[in-house]
């Protein structure tokens, strides 16, 4: 009982935390918020390919899934250096 009431704590600062720098961030210029859109796509990729790369490696068989997870990373992480994913501003 008490594990779970620690981890729902947890959870709950966790949200609150998430909150305050999403609140932050709506306050930030369009030219940092898109620099820091594109380092996120940047890390969300190389972390998928890490978490597939790994986990391909440490099962003895081949899984289609891990493989998978890498492919998708490695074109996450190109189609960000081509300028692929960028979000359109709205114009008002």
């Amino acid at each position: 009982m008490e594990k779970g009431i620690l981890i729902l704590m947890g959870a709950f600062v966790l949200v609150g935390i998430l909150h305050l720098v999403f609140i932050k961030t709506m306050k930030l210029s369009e030219t940092k918020k898109t620099h820091f859109r594109k380092i996120f796509w940047y890390c969300y990729g190389i972390l998928f390919m890490l978490s597939g790369g790994i986990n391909q490696l440490e099962k003895e068989t081949f899984h289609w899934s891990f493989s998978l997870q890498f492919i998708i990373g490695l074109v996450i992480v190109a189609l960000s250096v081509l300028g692929k994913i960028e979000t359109k501003t709205k114009q008002v």
